[in-house]
């Protein structure tokens, strides 16, 4: 299918400087700043990740402003070029590493600017998913709201009809719904949905750490919600190839690919990162296993903390890294003592739903 990739974006900002310089971290200096971010996550109590187009590159779906970026291309007068179809596309790395954070406990939310579906079609829980500019793969009725994930793209961009009706049985077995279902990419004067803006922004204001990946933060407002965190006293971590709208903020900035980057990452934190064995979708997912405890860097240090101990990770972080009273302690001083974890809460799983209905 060809499509205006573009047109999956916010109205709020047009398309800036395309083409800019990629930046690429020497070996030593990129394993320094990965270990610093695993540092960082041990250290805090509420993730929130931020995702743009630079996660899917591996997956053959173009950025947009990377050398054969969608903009950087048309600027040239050429076609951007698709690797694959969004159909075929699988997630990379980076998306089966954000969900395996997610089953941790430690990933509490994820923003993301991708039309791509490739979050959903990884396996993450929509509940704990913003899907700021839309999904190809969801078409919503005008009349209930209903969300329909289907297997293939749905056929439009724009917020425009789809040609297929609403299905939902209304109360009392009357007849079904019958409303109208569109598409739920954004064109440029389309405002962000309500319900997914919210819950970004909400998780925002309570992260103590957000991580951009694979985003210049160009596009407003998406480009501008790791900036609460920051305001409100936590961190900013940005890993992308070039330079972004917000590096001045950050306490943290990596240069390299973000696949490359995310395994590093996870080598690091002691997790594995899952295969993919197809597209399945997950409304709902508190926990899929158990919370574990991070596995521990001996020299990593973590400010003191005066508010009383919470749970995270499966350690009582009062006593892991935090120590009130101990000031800057080492992590594997604390790693004797772990506080039971919950069991896990079962996700509620199906299938993608075949356009033909």
């Amino acid at each position: 299918m060809s499509v205006n990739y573009a047109a999956g974006l916010s109205p709020y900002s047009d398309k800036g400087k395309c083409g800019l310089p990629e930046i690429f971290d020497p070996p030593e200096e990129l394993e320094r700043k990965v270990r610093e971010l695993a540092n960082l996550i041990r250290c805090s109590s509420n993730v929130v990740f931020h995702t743009g187009a630079g996660i899917s590159t591996a997956a053959g779906i173009p950025d947009f402003r990377g050398p054969n970026g969608v903009w950087t291309m048309e600027e040239k007068g050429l076609s951007p070029k698709f690797d694959t179809t969004f159909e075929n596309a699988k997630p990379s790395k980076t998306h089966m590493a954000l969900l395996e954070l997610q089953r941790a406990g430690i990933l509490k939310f994820l923003v993301s600017q991708n039309v791509d579906g490739l979050h959903v079609r990884s396996g993450f829980p929509r509940d704990k998913l913003a899907e700021l500019h839309g999904n190809m793969f969801v078409e919503e009725c005008v009349k209930c709201g209903k969300q329909y994930v289907r297997d293939t793209v749905v056929g439009s961009m724009g917020l425009k009809s789809t040609g297929r009706l609403c299905n939902v049985t209304k109360a009392r077995g009357l007849r079904a719904c019958r409303g109208k279902l569109i598409d739920t990419i954004l064109d440029w004067e389309d405002s962000l949905p309500d319900r997914d803006l919210s819950l970004a922004d909400e998780a925002c204001r309570k992260a103590d750490l957000s991580i951009t990946l694979g985003t210049s933060l160009q596009i407003k407002p998406s480009g501008n919600l790791p900036l609460i965190t920051k305001k409100r006293g936590g961190k900013l971590v940005i890993v992308n190839l070039q330079a972004t709208k917000h590096d001045r903020q950050a306490d943290l900035r990596i240069h390299g690919y973000v696949d490359e980057v995310m395994m590093k990452l996870m080598k690091h934190l002691g997790l594995e990162i899952p295969e993919w064995r197809g597209p399945v979708v997950v409304e709902r997912a508190e926990l899929v296993k158990p919370e574990e405890p991070l596995k521990s860097d001996p020299d990593a240090l973590c400010p003191a903390k005066a508010e009383s101990p919470s749970h995270h990770n499966g350690i009582m972080e009062g006593v892991s890294g935090t120590c009130p009273g101990l000031g800057l302690v080492p992590k594997s001083r604390c790693d004797s003592v772990k506080q039971e974890c919950p069991s896990p809460v079962a996700a509620k799983r199906r299938k993608a739903e075949s356009l033909l209905t």
